[in-house]
């Protein structure tokens, strides 16, 4: 394989080096951008550097005489080198792997730079990054000189919202039976205070608390504190027939929140012991999926696996405190991923200060938050 490194101010006029050189089925293997010349470290002059090749047997096929003049001896091309095979899957990988990787950003104009380095500094994923760039790069094909950053950014908005719009939503004011469920952790118990003390303080609702969660006694007591803090009624069920006469005895009350055990759920065997102690009410319950956002992607992926015997109506994601919200591009990348919306965020401990309801739109929104208009 023949292989070269080109440099120039632009991708075109690096191109037309590597076709005048290579010919056009030359292949790009790396594209970076690099920074030349200056004094003292100022003034240094951007350039992007490439590597490109071509396999020396299509170069030899290209030379080859037409074979309508060429002798009959000539007119068959060259046999196949013996590791042709090899160096052409070598080949495919590492175009495969440059589509995956960052560099391949620098392949687009710079008008869109700023918003494809915003999401990859966001945590989105690279199947949606890649065809946000790919629609970007469409949009930017229609305007050219009208293209902005603000533009740019709308655009973005719009796409992601489009690819989000087949997500799970929820009705949560119809709800009579609302679960949380989650590991152990994430903060479900001061969640679901928070839930019902706006029930209670801005919407005067009848609220309830119900627990499963008889693994652990500071649980119990935890959920028991906020009962006595909001007087509403208090109830433990340690098992599915103790759910049902709990909810007979609360029949009166507007909305009944249930807390669950938290477990190891990248466990599927926790899922199925919570599976068989819920009893959903239908049309009148409804389930969240409590999750860490602190916590790695593949992590969560694991739990949100377990649970699709479960119908998880809403994600809510915990952040321990208000720095963390900051990056949401795991939110957004579960959300479309897994076809459920999020409902709620939390951003602290207080009471019920610390929880901000929220839609597709704005989560979205936020991957541009701090991000400065032209």
């Amino acid at each position: 394989m023949k292989m070269k490194k080109y440099m120039a101010s632009s991708m075109p006029e690096i191109m037309k080096k590597v076709r005048a050189e290579l010919g056009p089925q030359a292949v790009i293997l790396q594209s970076k951008t690099v920074y030349t010349g200056g004094v003292l470290g100022l003034f240094k002059k951007k350039n992007i550097e490439v590597v490109a090749a071509i396999d020396p047997y299509i170069e030899a096929v290209e030379k080859t005489p037409d074979v309508k003049s060429a002798p009959a001896s000539i007119q068959q091309p060259p046999p196949l080198p013996a590791d042709f095979k090899k160096e052409m899957l070598e080949m495919k990988q590492m175009i495969r792997q440059l589509k995956e990787s960052k560099q391949a950003d620098f392949l687009y104009p710079d008008a869109l730079q700023p918003v494809l380095e915003q999401l990859k500094r966001q945590g989105l994923s690279d199947e949606l990054r890649q065809m946000a760039a790919e629609y970007l790069l469409t949009k930017w094909k229609e305007e050219r000189s009208e293209t902005t950053s603000v533009k740019v950014r709308k655009w973005t908005i719009e796409f992601l919202t489009e690819c989000l719009s087949p997500c799970r939503t929820v009705n949560e004011e119809t709800a009579k039976y609302i679960y949380l469920l989650g590991p152990t952790g994430v903060g479900k118990t001061t969640t679901i205070a928070k839930l019902a003390s706006q029930k209670v303080l801005d919407e005067e609702k009848k609220v309830a608390f119900v627990t499963t969660d008889t693994y652990r006694i500071a649980a119990i007591e935890q959920l028991k504190t906020y009962a006595s803090l909001l007087n509403v009624p208090f109830k433990v069920a340690y098992s599915r027939s103790d759910m049902e006469e709990a909810f007979h005895s609360l029949t009166k009350y507007d909305v009944i929140f249930i807390d669950t055990a938290g477990r190891n759920y990248r466990e599927k065997k926790y899922v199925d012991d919570l599976q068989n102690l819920m009893s959903k009410k239908k049309g009148e319950s409804l389930t969240y999926l409590v999750l860490s956002a602190a916590s790695k992607q593949e992590d969560l992926e694991e739990v949100i696996h377990n649970f699709t015997t479960v119908q998880v109506d809403g994600f809510i994601f915990t952040f321990t405190k208000v720095d963390e919200t900051k990056t949401k591009g795991t939110i957004v990348n579960l959300m479309y991923n897994y076809k459920v919306g999020t409902t709620f965020i939390t951003n602290g401990q207080n009471v019920p200060d610390d929880l901000e309801k929220t839609t597709t739109i704005s989560i979205i929104q936020s991957l541009f938050e701090g991000t400065c208009d032209e």
